[in-house]
């Protein structure tokens, strides 16, 4: 029993320091990206908007490159932060366990805010890129979006697992 015992608590450490690391890293790269020099991260975002246009298009137009680029740039705020908010969540529900994860939930949709906003207020003093609200707030719902994701698999897992054990 005491053997099982130990074997549960180092299986809890690892997940744990695995959450972490993961989301450290995520935050990493995030901070990264956000802080990329504006040539560099409008030439990355054209050159790949061209070469979606070239494949939806015959003879794409400017117009058509430039909206794709900007598409992209709306998914990419989307679907990083999605990701922010889904693993802050997950790790806070990993920490904090029974009412208490409430609190967890609430602090990693502080976190998701804070990092949406800085990031943006940021980019304002990094050469070449700017302040824009539109991005804060596709930051935002996409982290809301992965708070809100992981909230529901938490309780359809609770769910299943007590229709599963026949209670």
């Amino acid at each position: 029993m005491n053997n099982r015992k130990n074997r549960n608590i180092w299986l809890e450490v690892t997940v744990i320091f695995a959450s972490v690391a993961a989301l450290l890293l995520l935050l990493y790269f995030v901070l990264i990206v956000s802080f990329q020099d504006g040539n560099r991260s409008t030439s990355t975002t054209m050159d790949i908007a061209a070469t979606i246009a070239h494949r939806m298009y015959t003879h794409p137009t400017e117009e058509q490159v430039k909206t794709i680029g900007k598409m992209l740039r709306y998914v990419a705020h989307l679907g990083l932060f999605f990701v922010v908010g889904f693993m802050t969540t997950f790790v806070s529900m990993v920490f904090f366990r029974r009412y208490y994860r409430i609190l967890g939930v609430a602090l990693s949709g502080g976190a998701c805010y804070i990092l949406a906003y800085y990031t943006e207020y940021y980019k304002q003093f990094v050469e070449g890129r700017h302040f824009q609200a539109t991005d804060i707030a596709l930051n935002w719902y996409g982290s809301i979006a992965g708070i809100a994701c992981m909230v529901v698999s938490y309780f359809m897992n609770r769910l299943l697992v007590k229709l599963s054990s026949g209670s």
